[in-house]
Formats: structure tokens, C-alpha cells, sequence
């Protein structure tokens, strides 16, 4: 059944269970700051499952009702969720984490043997699942030690790097080529600069080859370390993954807790988006791990060294704004709400004090807005021209309430919830968390102001795509929002079970949690595009093999006439890597009633390659759809055209 035709069932369920919910919620919650924000969490929730009868998706279907029973809920059990601090010891004797630690020992190296024996580009499902045992059980140690004793803090905070290096290098590493699409070009430009040095650019993308920042930095790490372009370009997701520490120092400085501090890293190193980046390398990659130091060096205050850190904090404004311009975007999005939102706090908690503990002023967002300016304006980084001016033609013809144009024959799939369940349980526990942050007893300026940062990051990011527009990259921007709403997600996990009595209970809730945790952020589409456990069928696969490039390689210098190809093997073997002419190679063409138009590719080479039997490939037409060509254009290929190369991953028909 499509999500639009179970929309009743899923409105009328939701607002049963809400409906027994509220019943037994005391008045007096209602009353409160919290409780407030509580009411308008599950009437918004109610509004966005409503939409469901209009238009409908994974997304909406799902985030509605979630929202508004988290909210409920936390109405409903608010009085034992604020009962106690934030702490949580789950009492576990010696010999029951010294079990702990060997089935965390023991889980890595299932997963590294597994990943050796496997085949060629494929990790088998075995190595997830002891991948997600092992940050269960990680999970589990955490929540179990006192910290009294610091080597035990550093040896947790080394055991969460070695299993999240070895998730990104396994998955960076499945092929000698660069992984999904954008690094492909990057990789061409840290290639030029060993040629060119920068002086000299080719100008394939005036973004990158006049501010290259990420790409010198990738070159010298590997100049340095005597890489390859592949091995220098995984140094800047080495960055990436170890700009978690920062997360760490955000959390530790606003709520002085270890414990919550090292779990909320555990959460952000295995959620989908902050993994996807640390695998498929673009300057943005750079720009998430700059923005995670700008946000720690916005809420640190500590007298002897203010100076200090309001050098490095404008530093490192000029590295992002420079760097990439999604991320400075998001950055001055970020910025400017942190602002805001200090009046919005002391309107809300009736408090004198404006900017204590946070270094967000109006000096440094004009600042930051002044460098924006002036990069944004330079005439060798033409942003105005080529993605101010198209947002604005967007907003003004194309932008529409549900909207999206849509025309893939890539249909609804429950694998697509399934590819959603690790962000859903973030937010879940996210709601419960910011909630208990709102609350009088537990508030504190910085996080509000994080929330209500959240709360803007978060409407771009879901009402963009809802009014069809896509200029600003909303898939992009989830990366920005886990860096902070790890700590509300861990707030509200850490108070969830502390609700629960038994210390057996506990520790069971908490293991599996994580496990189903991880175990979809690890498997989704966005993380896992060599072997995915579930949604095949909605998954693009831009993995190339040795043998596919060979193959290209061979048709790219034999054949001067058009090729026709899926568009991402167009542009990135054919045309980043190959350089061939743009002119000289076409994506598979439809017509306008969204058929495969093959009086176009009639006289033309065409390219097949093995994965689109049951993977979805683009096509050019309206904003590239995917779509799953299956085993109906490989019968029509066999049958007009002559297959003149087989080998095996692709072929060749003329």
C-alpha cells in the first residue's frame, strides 16, 4: 500500500494513542515553560500527520505522529523525567564489563575478518551487525563507569574512534575509485594542484579552483604522508571523524558531564549523514568539521584565555566561509539564530542576563556577515550569478505548497522507513531531550539558544523540499544539525531510562536501543552503498570497479562518436576522470510522458551496466530522476542493439 492510501489508518491511530495519553497527563504540566512547548510539539506533530492526506512520504508519515506522542509523553511521565539529574550508573559489577569488554573486542575483530574475506567492493551483512553489537555494548561501558579515574576516559574515547575508523575505512576503501559522485571532481582538482601547483586551475568548477582550500589541505596531507590522491583525500574524513572530539568538548563544557559528553559522541559518530561525509569526500566534509570547532569556540568561555578564543573563533569563520558555501551558509543560519535566540530567552525566563556564557554578539555576526559579503561578491567566486539568482527564480516560479515534481518510476517502499529508523529514534529522544532542556529546572541560556538554533536549522531543512524547492541542499544539512542535537538526543535517552527501574531493564533497553540505533544508520542508503541489507531497489550504487574503468577507459580512447550512458557514469569515469567532452557523452534521454526515448540512443553507443537490473540509475530529464531500468531495458538492448563488450560489471552495445 502507498504511504498516501494508509494515511487515514496512520491519523486515526495516532490520535487514539494521543488521545490515551492525555488522559492521564496532569493539569499542572500544561502550566509550565516546558509543558507549553510540549502542547505546541504535539499540535505541530498533528498538523504534519494531517498533510499526509494531501501528499505523503516517508518523511511525513513518520515524523507527525512521532512528534506528537514524544511530546505527549513527555507530558504524561514529565514529573519522574525531571525528578532526578542527568546522570545514569547502571551499577554493573567488574565481571559483568570486563564481559562487556571482550564482546566489544571480540565484535571488532569479527568485523575486521569478515571485512577481509569478503568479496571485492562488498561488505557482508555479518560485519555490520558485530559492527552494531560492538557500539551496543560500547554504549553500555559508558553508561557504567564513574569517570573518577581519567585513563578510563581516554581509553572509552579510544575505543569509540577504532570502531568508527574502521565503519569509514571499510567503506571508503571498498574501491580504489572515489566513492558516490561530487568526490569525484574533487579528487580531479587535488590531482591538477600536484600538476599546476595553484597558480593555474583548469576552471571546471570556479567554486573550488579559485578557493581550494580543503583541496591544499588534502594535497599537503598527502604530500606529507607520501599518499595517493585516494589516501589523502581519506585524511580530510579522518578530520571529519576526529572533530567529534569537539562534540565531546561542547557537551562536557554546557552540562559539565563525562558521561553524557562521551555517549552523545557515540551517537554522533554512527549517525548516517556525519558517516556519509567522512566517506565520500567534498570540501563540505572540511566545512562540517570547521563548523563543529566554531561552535565549540563559540560557547567556551573561560577568562584567562577570552582573547585566545575569539582569535581562533574569527580564524576559523574566515576557514568556513572560504572553505565551502553550503557550510557557511548553515554557519551564518546558525550563527544569527544563536544570536536571536538570547532575547528569546530572557523574554521566556524573565531574566536580566543577556549574554552571559555565550560569545555570540553583534559584533561577531556582523563580522561574520562582512566576510560572508565579500567572498560571496568576488568576482572570481560568481555565487550571486549562478546560485543566488537561481534560488531567487525558484522562490518566485517553481516554489509551491507540496509541490515536488516528481517523475522516477522508482515507487514507495517501506525499505524507505526502514532507511529513516536511525534518524527517527534521534529525533524521538531529541524531543524528550529538549523538552527537559526548557524546563525551569533544568534550562540553561546555551541550551536554549542550541534549541532554538535546532529549531531553524530544522524547518529549512524539512519546509524547503515540502515547497519544492532544492536550491539549498536540505539532504546536506543533517550532518550540521547532529553535531548539537546529539546532546538533547542523549538527554533524553539517558532520562528515558532512568525511568525504568530495574538496572537489568536498563541496561537491556540501552543495548538494544543502540544496537537498532546504529545498525540503521550504518545500513541506509546514505551510508551503505556497496551492500545494502534492505531498500535495493531505492539505492543508487556509484561504486565503479577496476573492471568497469578499464572498460570505459577502452571506449573513452576508441571511440570518438556519443556515448549514452546512466548520468552518473557521465559524469564522473567519462567526464571527471576520463575528460572526455562533454558533447561526446549523453545520459539515457526520455521523452516528455517520461519513456526511455530510444530514437535518440538508436544510433549511439550505448553503456549498460549490470547494477541497474535491480538498482535505480538517473536519466536526464526534470532535476535528473532516479530510475530503475530492471531487466526490461537489458532485454530490449540484447535484442536491437549488438553487445560488442561483456565484461561481466558492464557492457557495450552499438
Amino acid at each position: 500500500m502507498l504511504f498516501r492510501e494508509i494515511a487515514p489508518m496512520i491519523i486515526l491511530l495516532t490520535l487514539i494513542i494521543s488521545a490515551l495519553i492525555a488522559i492521564k497527563i496532569k493539569r499542572s504540566n500544561l502550566s509550565t515553560v516546558d509543558g507549553g512547548f510540549a502542547i505546541l510539539g504535539a499540535i505541530l506533530g498533528l498538523l504534519i500527520t494531517f498533510l499526509n492526506l494531501i501528499y505523503s512520504n516517508n518523511y511525513l508519515i513518520t515524523i507527525g505522529p512521532l512528534l506528537s506522542i514524544a511530546s505527549l509523553l513527555y507530558l504524561r511521565y514529565r514529573t519522574k523525567l525531571l525528578a532526578d539529574d542527568i546522570c545514569l550508573n547502571l551499577n554493573l559489577s567488574n565481571r559483568t564489563l570486563k564481559i562487556i569488554q571482550t564482546i566489544y573486542w571480540i565484535c571488532i575483530s569479527i568485523a575486521l575478518i569478515s571485512y577481509y574475506q569478503a568479496e571485492p567492493y562488498y561488505r557482508p551483512t555479518v560485519f555490520f551487525i558485530s559492527v552494531s553489537v560492538a557500539v551496543g555494548f560500547l554504549g553500555l561501558e559508558i553508561l557504567s563507569r564513574t569517570y573518577e579515574e581519567s585513563s578510563r576516559f581516554y581509553f572509552l574515547f579510544l575505543k569509540i574512534l577504532i570502531v568508527s575508523f574502521i565503519l569509514r575505512f571499510s567503506a571508503y576503501f571498498i574501491s580504489p575509485y572515489p566513492v558516490g559522485s561530487d568526490p569525484w571532481r574533487h579528487a580531479e582538482l587535488i590531482k591538477d594542484i600536484s600538476v599546476y601547483g595553484t597558480s593555474y586551475l583548469p576552471q571546471l568548477n570556479e567554486y573550488y579552483s579559485n578557493y581550494p582550500l580543503m583541496h591544499i589541505y588534502a594535497f599537503t596531507a598527502g604530500l606529507l604522508g607520501n599518499l595517493d590522491t585516494k589516501g589523502a583525500m581519506f585524511i580530510v574524513g579522518l578530520v571529519l571523524t576526529l572533530s567529534t572530539i569537539f562534540i565531546y568538548l561542547i557537551i562536557k563544557k554546557i552540562t559539565n558531564n563525562v558521561q553524557l559528553a562521551l555517549f552523545s559522541m557515540l551517537l554522533i559518530n554512527f549517525s548516517d549523514s556525519h558517516i556519509q561525509w567522512a566517506i565520500q569526500i567534498i570540501a563540505m566534509s572540511f566545512g562540517i568539521a570547521i563548523y563543529t570547532m566554531v561552535i565549540y569556540f563559540l560557547i567556551e568561555q573561560k577568562e584567562k584565555i577570552t582573547t585566545i578564543f575569539k582569535i581562533f573563533t574569527v580564524l576559523f569563520v574566515y576557514i568556513i566561509i572560504w572553505t565551502h558555501t553550503v557550510s557557511s551558509f548553515i554557519f551564518i543560519v546558525s550563527l544569527v539564530s544563536l544570536y536571536v535566540s538570547s532575547f528569546i530567552y530572557k523574554y521566556i525566563y524573565s531574566t536580566e542576563n543577556k549574554f552571559s556564557n555565550l560569545t555570540v554578539n553583534s559584533t561577531i555576526c556582523i563580522l561574520s556577515l562582512l566576510i560572508l559579503i565579500f567572498h560571496w561578491t568576488d568576482p572570481k567566486y560568481p555565487f550571486f550569478e549562478r546560485t543566488l539568482t537561481v534560488l531567487i527564480d525558484s522562490l518566485l516560479m517553481e516554489a509551491e505548497f507540496l509541490g515536488r515534481t516528481d517523475i522516477s518510476n522508482v515507487g514507495e517502499s517501506w525499505s524507505s522507513v526502514f532507511n529513516i529508523v536511525g534518524f527517527l529514534i534521534l529525533i524521538f529522544f531529541g524531543v524528550i531531550g529538549s523538552l527537559h532542556s526548557l524546563s525551569k529546572e533544568h534550562q540553561t541560556k546555551t541550551k536554549v539558544s542550541l534549541i532554538f538554533m535546532l529549531v531553524v536549522l530544522f524547518s529549512i531543512f524539512f519546509v524547503f523540499p515540502v515547497m519544492g524547492i532544492r536550491n539549498v541542499m536540505p539532504n546536506r544539512w543533517p550532518a550540521f544539525i547532529y553535531t548539537t542535537f546529539v546532546l538533547f538526543s542523549g538527554i533524553g535517552i539517558l532520562r528515558v531510562v532512568n525511568v525504568i527501574g530495574d538496572r537489568r531493564y536498563k541496561a537491556a533497553f540501552v543495548s538494544v536501543l543502540l544496537i537498532l540505533f546504529s545498525f540503521f544508520m550504518i545500513t541506509n542508503s546514505i551510508t551503505d552503498m556497496d551492500s545494502p541489507i534492505y531498500g535495493k531497489n531505492l539505492n543508487q550504487r556509484m561504486i565503479w570497479t577496476e573492471s568497469e574503468i578499464e572498460i570505459f577507459t577502452a571506449i573513452n580512447s576508441s571511440y570518438d562518436e556519443s556515448i549514452v550512458t546512466d548520468l552518473q557514469t557521465r559524469e564522473n569515469p567519462f567526464i571527471s576522470y576520463l575528460k572526455r567532452d562533454e558533447d561526446r557523452v549523453a545520459e539515457y534521454p526520455l521523452t516528455p510522458s517520461g519513456d526511455l526515448d530510444w530514437e535518440f540512443m538508436s544510433d549511439k553507443m550505448l553503456v549498460w551496466r549490470k547494477v541497474s537490473l535491480d538498482r535505480p540509475v538517473q536519466v536526464y530529464a526534470f532535476r535528473n530522476p532516479d530510475m530503475l531500468l530492471g531487466p526490461s531495458f537489458k532485454q530490449y538492448l540484447d535484442k536491437n542493439f549488438d553487445d560488442i563488450y561483456d565484461g561481466g560489471d558492464v557492457e557495450v552495445y552499438l
